[in-house]
């Protein structure tokens, strides 16, 4: 639009979309950081944005601009082939997990806070432990809560799921049992049991 007569452009703030945040990282790391290789340029993404036709390019938002141009680089560079990306495409539209929420219509999430119950605290220590000791990273216990049954899923408050997915990653890893589980767990149900009564 260089020279041509426009309106005032009023730049605004938003918060971004975690897509958007997730394009933006993805360019970043293309780009290279200091000491990696360089898999396109910053350059040759703004060429390809700017070569999108006038209907696409009118018609997408910022990013959606920038993914189309990065998927562009990396197929221009052999990174990837327009076949293989198609397959992605469609494998991520029809094979989604049952929590798998992104993108389609849900309504408004609205958060909000609460007063962590004793034992909610006790689940996110616990997480941190295991995670400064290397036994759980935080993307493995994201993984197992992904991994849960969809009737479970369903049924778990939040820090319920956090609690199934560090139990069936410790076992798993072979650092507990389910009988050692189950044990413990009923010794915790007999002390509050003894409490209660």
């Amino acid at each position: 639009m260089g020279g041509e007569p426009g309106s005032r452009v009023e730049p605004t703030e938003h918060d971004y979309q975690d897509w958007e945040r997730r394009v933006d990282a993805m360019a970043v790391l293309l780009w290279g950081l200091k000491g990696t290789k360089k898999i396109c340029t910053v350059d040759e993404h703004r060429r390809a944005i700017e070569a999108l036709p006038p209907e696409a390019y009118d018609s997408m938002q910022y990013y959606e601009k920038w993914i189309t141009a990065l998927a562009q680089c990396m197929v221009r560079r052999g990174v990837v082939s327009s076949e293989e990306i198609a397959r992605r495409m469609q494998g991520a539209m029809f094979r989604r997990s049952h929590h798998d929420m992104g993108g389609l219509p849900a309504g408004e999430v609205k958060p909000t806070e609460h007063e962590y119950a004793d034992w909610e605290r006790r689940v996110d220590a616990l997480s941190v432990v295991l995670g400064a000791r290397s036994l759980i990273a935080v993307d493995e216990r994201r993984l197992a809560i992904e991994s849960l049954p969809p009737e479970l899923y369903d049924s778990l408050a939040y820090y319920e799921k956090w609690l199934a997915s560090m139990a069936q990653t410790l076992v798993s890893r072979g650092l507990i049992t389910t009988g050692e589980l189950a044990r413990k767990m009923a010794e915790v149900t007999e002390r509050g049991a003894d409490a209660r009564g």
